[in-house]
């Protein structure tokens, strides 16, 4: 059984290897698709309401993680209102109601219907979402400070851009090349590489040649 068992994971672990993402890959991608990309981030910060934080991640067009962090009245802090992975926008049912726990450290509500109706969104503002990620290689995006466009995995991490309001200034380069996880690319770009699950890596491919 333990053979067998090993056999399964080395089989799972050249099937997950195949189409792994690479740095010359997210970098090949930014510059085919830039104007793309960038229209993406504008059209992303114009749909999420003020003041609301939202990160998605397509599994595929009709299965996405989301979590949404909504404002708290006068206060600068933001509070969890919804979180789910593994939700099908076109069949999704809550679980049983909330505990008092459950609404602190889990979202607020579990209803997707309520959210969407917050948001002013529809089930048609996920598919162009997903449409607009896929027409350039990409598979989600947060709107946090600067918003992140999440590229594809290699291997547990995930690669994406960072991508800022503005160009960045010879010190803020320097800030955002740490030769682990973050490398500073070009104007207003930055290359990532992280997990948003269960924290940073490092990727040799960030290592600046001296």
């Amino acid at each position: 059984m333990k053979q067998q068992n090993l056999v399964i994971l080395i089989i799972l672990f050249f099937i997950s290897s195949c189409g792994m993402k690479t740095k010359q890959g997210l970098t090949e991608n930014y510059d085919e698709n830039k104007t793309e990309i960038l229209e993406l981030k504008n059209h992303y910060n114009k749909i999420v309401p003020e003041d609301f934080i939202i990160r998605i991640r397509f599994n595929s067009s009709d299965n996405i993680d989301f979590f949404v962090y909504q404002p708290i009245e006068n206060s600068e802090k933001r509070e969890l209102l919804f979180q789910q992975w593994d939700l099908d926008i076109d069949d999704y049912e809550p679980e049983n109601p909330r505990s008092d726990y459950d609404k602190k450290y889990h979202g607020i509500t579990n209803s997707f219907i309520e959210v969407k109706e917050k948001l002013d969104w529809t089930n048609q503002t996920f598919i162009d979402l997903y449409n607009k990620l896929d027409n350039v290689n990409c598979m989600g995006i947060s709107n946090r400070n600067p918003t992140e466009i999440e590229y594809g995995f290699k291997g547990m991490g995930a690669f994406s851009y960072l991508i800022f309001d503005e160009n960045l200034n010879l010190e803020l380069q320097e800030k955002y090349s740490d030769d682990c996880s973050q490398m500073f690319y070009k104007e207003n770009v930055v290359l990532n590489y992280g997990s948003g699950a269960i924290g940073s890596f490092c990727t040799p491919e960030f290592k600046r040649t001296k």
